[in-house]
C-alpha cells in the first residue's frame, strides 16, 4: 500500500567527511513524497556525543529524516566516541554511553563525530559516513524491496516496572542465504541534559543547558550483534524470540521504545527494522 503525505526534505547543501564536521542551516524544506509499504524499513543510526559542538545539527538532520520517511526510517541515537566521554566535573558528567554502542563505534571504524551509518551498508564505498551524505543514502534504502518482516509484541504493566517481556516474530520474504541475526533495543526519548553547540539555528551557543536527546540507545537485550535467528532461511516459517528485561529505575518506561533489526551475521548489513513504544 502507498500512502500519500507532505512533509519534510532536504537541501542540496553537503558536508565534508571529517570530524565534528558542521552542517549549515536550513536543514529542511517542505516536499511532497510517497512512503511505499512493499519497501523496507531503514535503520538510521547517529553516533553522536554531548560535548560535540556539531551533534545538534546532524541529529537534526537525522531526526527531519526520520519524519520525512515516517514509519520507514527508525533513528538510534548511540552515544560513543571521544564526545561523547563524560567530565570529572562541570555540566558534562553524565554517561550516555552503553557498551553496545561503543563496540559498534570502535567496530565498524567511526572517526569521530557526527557520523552515521543507513542500514550498515556502505554508500558510495565508504561504511560510516558523514551527516550530510545520510539523506542520499537513506532515500536509496527506502527504494529495497522488503526481503523480512518484523512485528513486536510487547507487555508492560504499570506498576512491575523491573520487568518488560517481549516477543519479535519475524518472517523472511525471499529465500535469502546465509546466516541472520535479531537484534532487539531499548531506546530513550525526552532526556533533558547539556549539549555543545555551534549552530544558532538548533539552539545556543556554546551550550544548551536543558537540551532534548531521543532516540538515546539504553541497553541491547540480547547481545552487541544480537541473536542468531537463522542459518538456512525458511520462507514459510516464523521465527519468534522472546526477551525479558530488567527495566533501570532511571528510565522512564513511558518515553521508552524497542527496536529490532535484522542483519546478515556476517556482512552486518541491516536488512529490515521495525519499532514498538513500550506504553502506547
Amino acid at each position: 500500500m502507498k500512502v500519500r503525505i507532505v512533509v519534510l526534505a532536504f537541501g542540496i547543501a553537503g558536508m565534508l567527511f571529517t570530524s565534528c564536521d558542521k552542517l549549515e542551516a536550513p536543514y529542511a524544506t517542505a516536499k511532497e513524497i510517497t512512503v511505499d509499504s512493499t519497501k523496507r524499513t531503514v535503520l538510521l543510526e547517529d553516533y553522536t556525543g554531548m560535548k560535540c559542538v556539531n551533534c545538534p545539527a546532524a541529529t537534526a538532520r537525522a531526526e527531519a529524516l526520520a519524519e520525512l520517511y515516517k514509519g520507514q526510517v527508525i533513528l538510534i541515537a548511540v552515544h560513543a566516541g571521544y564526545f561523547s566521554v563524560p567530565d570529572a566535573s562541570g555540566h558534562y558528567t553524565t554517561d550516555y554511553r552503553t557498551a553496545e554502542g561503543v563496540a559498534w563505534f570502535n567496530d565498524f571504524q567511526l572517526i569521530s563525530n557526527p557520523m552515521g551509518m543507513v542500514n550498515r551498508k556502505p554508500f558510495n564505498g565508504k561504511l560510516p559516513i558523514g551527516a550530510g551524505s545520510w539523506a542520499d543514502a537513506v532515500s536509496l534504502a527506502v527504494k529495497d524491496n522488503k526481503v523480512a518482516s518484523l512485528s513486536i509484541h510487547t507487555d508492560y504493566t504499570q506498576g512491575t516496572r523491573n520487568h518488560l517481556s517481549t516477543t519479535i516474530d519475524t518472517k523472511f520474504l525471499e529465500p535469502l542465504t546465509g546466516t541472520y541475526n535479531l537484534t532487539v533495543c531499548i531506546l530513550e526519548d525526552s532526556i533533558i541534559g547539556w549539549q555543545k553547540n555551534n549552530d544558532t539555528a538548533v539552539g545556543p551557543i556554546p551550550d544548551i543547558e536543558n537540551y532534548v536527546f531521543n532516540n538515546m540507545l539504553r541497553a541491547v537485550l540480547n547481545g552487541t550483534y544480537g541473536e542468531q535467528l537463522t542459518t538456512s532461511v525458511d520462507t514459510t516459517q516464523t521465527y519468534s524470540k522472546t526477551y525479558v528485561f530488567t527495566l533501570s529505575d532511571s528510565w522512564d518506561p513511558t518515553h521508552l521504545s524497542l527496536v529490532a533489526f535484522v542483519s546478515n551475521a556476517d556482512t552486518k548489513e541491516v536488512i529490515q527494522s521495525a519499532k514498538e513504544e513500550v506504553i502506547e
